[in-house]
């Protein structure tokens, strides 16, 4: 998981509301809650993941047309990172950042694998343990001061120039991480296939990782996600295919230091790509919505503790306005403001050939004036 641990202090005073636009600038839309900021024809045709080292300055990437992109923000706007040393990928599909001079991405060309590290003037490729994993080429990264930590296939841990690997069980494969720092994290993911298979998750305590309780989600879910916030507060979160076409059903799970508890409540017609912390003792997830009757705008949940709130995103300016056409694949603190970077893509209406354009979408909430906090 790449949200950044600023999230653990910063206050967060969002509101989200829904489907009140408001007027914006040429290229830009806005509603209470979020603003659009990356959309239409940019570098980027799908965005994978998000990280910022502060207020004004992050990372996302994703790929366009068959190529690798990684974006980067200065605080004003989005554009394409020009910092000499990446290598050419398909795409790249993890990226995080602990300082400005300390940012991992990983992506993947043909089956091979490239990780790379920005040293805060370029970027340098570094070997990366063990084979590209097939079965799930997003591989995840997560890096906090002194260590670098990756999944697939098996687990992985970098520090001081060695690749340490705790071998895992036949099929199973570990899709996001989340670490507290360098002795303390989190893995999560699923021993496949999924009808057969079950969550799996893992502890790291600075040696090794240990398998903990299987967390109590609906028989079929994927596990794909994973945030901690101390080690008495760590959720997981994925999604299971419903029989008959139905929408997909949604699962989330609290981990309290000594069993696990399902907070799944009223989520529901989701797919969970993306879950953050909300710095409040609450949660943000996202996804695709699948709801019906079928709309087409941006869906974000929020989790109070108790009660989970349904609101929307912003329109991108150019987005179909008929079907579900927007996913959010991963959320991340916005720096230490207490906002959230949201990144994924978007669809644009048919065209008289029946064509459509997916384009790469860059969400931020926002506190609109006059709104209380929650």
């Amino acid at each position: 998981m790449h949200v950044r641990h600023l999230t653990r202090t910063a206050a967060v005073s969002l509101a989200l509301a829904s489907a009140l636009l408001m007027a914006g600038g040429a290229g830009a839309a806005e509603v209470s809650g979020w603003e659009v900021s990356l959309s239409g024809n940019s570098p980027a045709g799908s965005l994978m993941s998000v990280s910022s080292a502060d207020d004004d300055l992050a990372w996302a990437v994703g790929r366009k047309d068959g190529y690798g992109v990684i974006m980067r923000w200065d605080g004003e706007q989005w554009s394409e990172d020009t910092a000499p040393g990446l290598p050419d990928v398909w795409q790249w599909s993890s990226v995080s950042a602990v300082a400005a001079d300390d940012v991992w991405a990983y992506g993947t060309v043909g089956r091979s694998q490239a990780l790379v590290h920005y040293d805060g003037e370029r970027w340098n490729s570094v070997t990366a343990a063990g084979p590209a994993d097939d079965s799930w080429p997003e591989v995840p990264l997560d890096a906090v001061a002194g260590r670098l930590f990756k999944g697939g296939n098996a687990l992985y841990t970098y520090a001081d120039g060695a690749w340490q690997t705790f071998a895992l069980p036949a099929g199973v494969d570990i899709r996001d991480i989340d670490a507290l720092s360098a002795d303390d994290a989190y893995a999560t993911g699923m021993r496949y296939p999924v009808k057969g298979g079950h969550p799996v998750t893992y502890h790291w305590d600075g040696e090794t990782w240990t398998l903990m309780d299987q967390p109590p989600v609906r028989t079929g879910t994927d596990t794909a996600k994973i945030t901690a916030v101390a080690p008495d507060d760590v959720y997981v979160a994925g999604w299971a295919d419903a029989p008959d076409g139905a929408p997909p059903v949604p699962s989330v799970a609290h981990w309290n230091g000594t069993a696990w508890g399902d907070i799944t409540g009223g989520l529901s017609d989701l797919y969970l790509h993306a879950i953050a912390p909300d710095g409040r003792g609450g949660l943000w997830v996202t996804g695709n919505d699948q709801a019906e009757p079928a709309v087409s705008e941006a869906v974000f949940w929020h989790f109070d503790g108790t009660t989970w709130t349904k609101g929307a995103g912003a329109p991108a300016p150019d987005g179909d306005t008929r079907w579900p056409s927007y996913t959010f694949y991963d959320l991340a603190p916005a720096g230490a403001s207490g906002e959230f970077w949201a990144v994924g893509d978007y669809s644009t209406p048919m065209d008289s050939h029946g064509d459509q354009t997916v384009n790469g979408l860059i969400e931020r909430s926002t506190t609109p004036t006059g709104t209380a906090s929650d």
